[in-house]
C-alpha cells in the first residue's frame, strides 16, 4: 500500500505543502515493509544520516543535506538518495520541498518508497549532465510511486545509436508504480517502461520533449514489453515523436483520456515484431487541433498500429487534423503473421484528413459506428508491397457515418484485398460510396 496522497485542496496548486498537511496525509503509511535492496552504479549516498523520528516514516530531502537552490556548482543526487535509502529500511515517503534540485547520478527508487514533490513547478529536479536517467526503478522494484515532481533535461539531444539517452523515469522490470501529477519538459523522453507491469501513469503533463536523429529520443510515455499498464488523463504538447507508445508485445494495457497537441509524428503508436502487441485498449484520448494556424496538422497519424498488433479495441477517440490518417492499420510487404489482426475499432471521430481510417495489408479487423468528415477517402482497405502475402482480407466495415469524403466514403484498393464485407454504412457529400476493385467483396447498401 502506498501513502495517502495530499489533499484535495492540495492537489492542483502549486503552493508548497506544509509538513504538518502531508504529515497528517500519511498516517496510514505504518503498514509499509521494508525491502532496501542495493543497487550498482547508484548515486553515492551522504555518508551524515540524521536522526529521524521513525514513527512517521517521513524523510525530508533537506533533513540530509539536499539545498535545492538551482546551483550548476551543486549536486543534490547523494543526498537525496541518501534519503530514498533511508525510507526504504522501513517504507515511507521521501519529500522534496519547494526548489530546483541539481542532479548529476541517477536517483534509484527503492520498493514501497514514495517520492513526493511540493508539486509541478514548485519541486523540480534538473538533469545537471547529458544522458540522464533522472529516476530509475530496477531489479523489481514493488509498490513504489512518484508524485507532484517536474521533471526537467538539459535540454541536449543527441544522434545516439544507442539506447542510452536522456529520460525522466526509466522503469526496468518493477512493477506496481505509480507515477502521478508530474511535469516532463525540455527532456528528451518522459517515461520508458521495459518489461514490466502494473506501471500507472496518470494526470502527468509532457511539454516540449525534444528530440535529435536518435530514434530513442522524443518518446511521451513508452511501454516496451510488459504488462497491465493504465496510461490515462495526461496531457501531451508539442512532441517530436509519438506521445505514448506500446511496442515490443506490450499488452492488456490501457491507455484512455489523454489528450495530444502538435505532434510531430503520431500521437499514440501501437508497434511490434514477433511478439504481438495484443489486448490494449485505446479509449477516449483526444488529438486536438487548438491552437493550430491554418493548414497546420496536428500529427502525421493519430492512432497507428504497426505489424504485429491484434485484438486491440480503438473505441470512442477524437482525432482532428491529422496528416495522413486518423487511424491506422498496417504491415510492410510480405509480412507473414506480423499484421494487424482482429483488431475493433469503433465509435470514434476522425475530422480532416487524407484518410480517415485505413487497413493496409490487416486481416479480420473490424470498423464499426465511427464518424468520419472532411477527408479524401473515409475508409480504405488495401494493400502494400506486391509480394504474395501482401494482403488484406476478411476485414468488416458496417454502420460508419461518412461525409464529405472527396474521392470515396468506402475504398476497397486492389484484387489483393479479398472476401472483405461493406454494409450498412450511410452519410453525405461523398465523392463516391463504394469503390470496389476487390475480390469477392460482401457488400449490403455501401
Amino acid at each position: 500500500m502506498l501513502p495517502l496522497e495530499p489533499t484535495n485542496t492540495d492537489k492542483h496548486t502549486n503552493k508548497p505543502i506544509t509538513r504538518r498537511k502531508l504529515l497528517a496525509s500519511l498516517s496510514a503509511a505504518g503498514v509499509l515493509l521494508a525491502t532496501g535492496a542495493g543497487f550498482t552504479g547508484e548515486a553515492q549516498a551522504a555518508v551524515t544520516v540524521p536522526v529521524v523520528n521513525t514513527n512517521t516514516w517521513w524523510y525530508n530531502v533537506k533533513d540530509f543535506g539536499a539545498q535545492g537552490n538551482d546551483r550548476n556548482d551543486q549536486d543534490d543526487s547523494p543526498f537525496i538518495q541518501a534519503a530514498i535509502n533511508a525510507a526504504a529500511i522501513t517504507g515511507g515517503t521521501v519529500y522534496l520541498p519547494a526548489g530546483k534540485y541539481m542532479i548529476k547520478t541517477g536517483l534509484f527508487l527503492r520498493s514501497k518508497v514514495h517520492l513526493l514533490g511540493a508539486g509541478v513547478e514548485a519541486s523540480i529536479l534538473k538533469a545537471g549532465l547529458v544522458n540522464m536517467q533522472m529516476v530509475t526503478c530496477s531489479s523489481q522494484v514493488k509498490q513504489a510511486s512518484v508524485e507532484g515532481l517536474t521533471f526537467e533535461g538539459i535540454g541536449s539531444v543527441t544522434s545516439s545509436v544507442t539506447t542510452l539517452v536522456e529520460r525522466g523515469i526509466h522503469i526496468l522490470e518493477s512493477s506496481f508504480i505509480r507515477i502521478s501529477k508530474c511535469l516532463f519538459k525540455g527532456i528528451a523522453n518522459g517515461v520508458h517502461l521495459v518489461r514490466s507491469e502494473h506501471v500507472t501513469v496518470q494526470d502527468c503533463s509532457f511539454i516540449s520533449i525534444l528530440a535529435g536523429t536518435s530514434v530513442y529520443e522524443g518518446y511521451g510515455v513508452t511501454a516496451e514489453g510488459g504488462a497491465n499498464h493504465s496510461i490515462q488523463g495526461n496531457h501531451f504538447k508539442s512532441m517530436s515523436r509519438s506521445c505514448i507508445q506500446l511496442t515490443a508485445g506490450c499488452s492488456y494495457s490501457l491507455v484512455a483520456g489523454n489528450v495530444m497537441e502538435a505532434c510531430l509524428e503520431g500521437a499514440i503508436t501501437l508497434s511490434s515484431k514477433l511478439s504481438v502487441c495484443m489486448y490494449n485498449v485505446i479509449k477516449g484520448n483526444t488529438v486536438t487541433a487548438f491552437g493550430l494556424i491554418d493548414k497546420e496538422t496536428s500529427c502525421t497519424y493519430g492512432i497507428r498500429l504497426k505489424d504485429a498488433c491484434s485484438y486491440n479495441h480503438i473505441v470512442n477517440n477524437s482525432v482532428t487534423r491529422s496528416t495522413f490518417a486518423g487511424i491506422q492499420l498496417e504491415a510492410v510487404d510480405n509480412a507473414g503473421d506480423d499484421r494487424p489482426y482482429g483488431n475493433v475499432i469503433t465509435g470514434n471521430k476522425i475530422d480532416t484528413s487524407v484518410r480517415g481510417i485505413a487497413v493496409l495489408n490487416g486481416t479480420v479487423n473490424s470498423l464499426m459506428a465511427n464518424e468520419v468528415r472532411r477527408v479524401e477517402l473515409g475508409i480504405l482497405i488495401d494493400t502494400t508491397g506486391e509480394g504474395n502475402a501482401s494482403i488484406a482480407k476478411q476485414n468488416v466495415v458496417t454502420g460508419n457515418s461518412l461525409f464529405q469524403c472527396s474521392t470515396s466514403a468506402v475504398k476497397i484498393g486492389s484484387a489483393r484485398c479479398q472476401s472483405n464485407m461493406v454494409h450498412s454504412n450511410s452519410g453525405f457529400d461523398n465523392g463516391a460510396g463504394l469503390s470496389d476493385s476487390g475480390t469477392d467483396t460482401v457488400t449490403v447498401g455501401f
